[in-house]
């Protein structure tokens, strides 16, 4: 927007001065309930008009503007942003593959193990993917905390391939138990919401399912103190925490920037400062950017490739054969590969 643009406040100062009577002193607190009327029937809805009438006409060049800057960010990270298309291409494969291996009833002996491992990496690749589509647009906060899931998911899927048979199966059975909790939430508030999105009937049948698997595992299982975790027994996991279970299958180095990665999605106050995108002045003074930003993109880059590529090899690795062993080796390279182009353009910024 142009500084010859008219500013809020300018538009505002002309719309009380049509609108309000001469006679009126707005601070007046006799007036006050005239005021919030006018404001509601009548103020309000011309303000929105004409910041609509004033921005519509601009929207082609802001857009015009976003396509020049994602190409920029193209033209600095093209390598690996092409090989995480690659990666993702691959992993799509492998999951399509599988997944038809699968359904000709190749390993009956895993099967629930498939099946949640089969859900984790399809949901990873979902991420992933918007991952990818973040970082093409300069957001690597956005995309930073977007990863947190990817390494939820990775670390669920090891757990699940060490645990086995039986602990895919209390994972998969659990959706019965998290699906009532929303649902409750959801049939509790929809009135002050004003809205039916949950009938009466619908409501009934879940809680029959939640029955039901407090029937098959006991209490425990169902108990909402223990959510979202209550599908892993106390004996395996004490305290039964995503923490714990990181720990459990070793990928706790992680942490640090699954905690770095967290200040983008929480309101706390490291999260105003703490972002990716960010370069400092000579005078160590941050500017927060309020858009996109072609600096800070290979810290999510990395860590999403490795946490798309660990996913992926808890599901290959499901069923032991060469095939999947030279596939599993082949993506560890590509995520190397990866990696080091990253590091090699964020390093080119760190000279400059």
């Amino acid at each position: 927007m142009s500084a010859t643009d008219e500013s809020l406040q300018t538009i505002l100062d002309d719309i009380l001065r049509e609108y309000v009577s001469n006679g009126m002193k707005l601070m007046d607190p006799a007036l006050n309930e005239e005021i919030r009327v006018l404001v509601k029937s009548k103020l309000a809805n011309v303000l929105l008009e004409r910041l609509k009438s004033r921005v519509l006409d601009k929207l082609d060049v802001s857009k015009e503007i976003e396509k020049e800057f994602e190409d920029a960010v193209l033209r600095t990270w093209r390598k690996p942003l092409d090989l995480l298309d690659l990666l993702l291409n691959i992993c799509f494969e492998v999951a399509n593959d599988f997944t038809s291996e699968y359904g000709r009833g190749a390993s009956s002996k895993h099967g629930c193990v498939q099946a949640a491992l089969a859900r984790q990496q399809a949901n990873a690749c979902l991420v992933f993917n918007e991952i990818l589509h973040l970082l093409k647009s300069g957001f690597p906060s956005g995309a930073h905390s977007h990863w947190r899931t990817l390494h939820e998911l990775a670390c669920m899927s090891y757990f699940i391939s060490k645990h086995g048979e039986e602990m895919a199966k209390r994972f998969l059975d659990y959706e019965a138990v998290e699906v009532y909790f929303q649902a409750e939430a959801i049939y509790e508030h929809q009135q002050k919401m004003e809205c039916t999105s949950l009938s009466e009937s619908d409501f009934k049948a879940l809680k029959r399912e939640f029955k039901e698997m407090e029937k098959t595992y006991g209490s425990d299982f169902v108990k909402k103190v223990n959510y979202p975790y209550g599908w892993v027994p106390r004996t395996v996991l004490k305290t039964r925490s995503f923490k714990e279970m990181e720990k459990s299958v070793e990928l706790d180095t992680f942490r640090p920037y699954y905690d770095l990665a967290g200040y983008n999605v929480h309101g706390g106050q490291n999260g105003l400062i703490f972002k990716l995108g960010i370069m400092k002045n000579k005078n160590k003074r941050v500017v927060i950017p309020v858009g996109p930003s072609n600096y800070g993109l290979a810290d999510p880059g990395k860590s999403a490739a490795i946490s798309l590529g660990q996913v992926t090899a808890c599901l290959l690795l499901a069923e032991s054969g060469v095939k999947r062993l030279v596939i599993v080796e082949a993506l560890r390279n590509l995520v190397d590969e990866i990696c080091d182009a990253f590091c090699e353009i964020q390093a080119e910024f760190s000279k400059d």
